[in-house]
């Protein structure tokens, strides 16, 4: 298990996120995130409230990745399984975050975060930073 710091729970808690996905067959996608939250030391939340080819693409190949869109505030890249939920403590976990915006999710997905890697600019830029055991 990874354990974020403080500044890696702040990175994705407080900035809008892209959520990388792909399909069985490799064909990626990416999108903006904002309903999530950070649950404990390797565990994020992501509300579905829009997800298509992002849910397809879970549901195809649960291997994941996060990436902050400020990369000299919040400079690091996640990756990990993700798991979907529509019922359930995740599910309630979900309708919590997105009480927040008025909504209700469709469902909620649960990132296990197994790798971090460094994406601030200079020649540590891509180094890997934590990784799961």
């Amino acid at each position: 298990m990874v354990k974020l710091t403080e500044e890696m729970k702040k990175s994705i808690n407080e900035a809008v996120v892209f959520l990388g996905t792909a399909s069985k067959d490799g064909i990626p996608n990416i999108a903006p995130m904002k309903a999530l939250k950070v649950i404990d030391d390797d565990t994020v939340v992501i509300c579905d409230n829009f997800m298509l080819k992002t849910l397809a693409n879970i549901k195809e190949n649960p291997t994941v990745s996060i990436a902050t869109a400020d990369c000299r505030e919040n400079p690091f890249q996640y990756k990990g399984v993700a798991e979907y939920h529509t019922e359930g403590e995740w599910f309630e976990v979900a309708k919590e975050i997105d009480a927040q915006f008025n909504k209700v999710p469709n469902g909620a997905v649960v990132i296990k975060i197994k790798e971090v890697y460094n994406v601030k600019s200079g020649e540590d830029a891509g180094k890997l930073i934590l990784k799961d055991e």
